[in-house]
């Protein structure tokens, strides 16, 4: 009887070949979907960080909502949040609120009341879901956007950027 036939270990390749993008990853960047989404965002809107770790918070609130501390329980709020590793929103109405972040994929931070996982487009196109709220909700956002950053010089460019919801 013929014993079968064994490769030494440092002959061995892996059973199943390892799978790249086409394209590839930028240096320095992550190949996840938060990271690339927001590295794109950032290009798109002609901004550079000057730190790796970086942060865009946008807020938009109803006509007379305050911009001040978030009462979940009588706000209707629109919050975009952009990291140089990830990408989330957080929608509040009606005693309800979705918070949904982007990393390798959606998830639920917390909770989902609104349903909005499922409807959790690319942050490009981000701003046709607030139209979407707005039109299911029967609301309409101040297009005034609060913006707070860690990137220097750059909330006149974000708040146009957000402007064009």
């Amino acid at each position: 009887m013929q014993r079968p036939r064994t490769r030494s270990r440092r002959n061995m390749r892996p059973l199943v070949p390892e799978v790249r993008h086409p394209i590839g990853t930028p240096p320095g960047l992550s190949p996840n979907t938060g990271p690339l989404a927001s590295a794109a965002w950032l290009l798109a809107c002609g901004l550079t960080p000057g730190e790796p770790r970086w942060y865009v918070a946008i807020v938009l609130d109803t006509a007379g909502g305050s911009r001040g501390e978030l009462d979940t329980a009588a706000a209707t709020r629109f919050q975009l949040e952009i990291f140089a590793e990830e990408w989330g929103f957080m929608f509040c109405h009606a005693g309800q609120m979705s918070w949904i972040r982007v990393t390798d994929i959606p998830f639920v931070h917390g909770k989902d009341d609104h349903g909005l996982l499922g409807h959790t487009p690319p942050l490009g196109d981000i701003a046709t879901l607030i139209r979407t709220l707005e039109e299911r909700h029967d609301i309409a956002f101040g297009r005034d956007p609060l913006v707070r950053t860690s990137l220097l010089g750059a909330e006149a460019v974000i708040a146009d950027w957000a402007r064009r919801f």
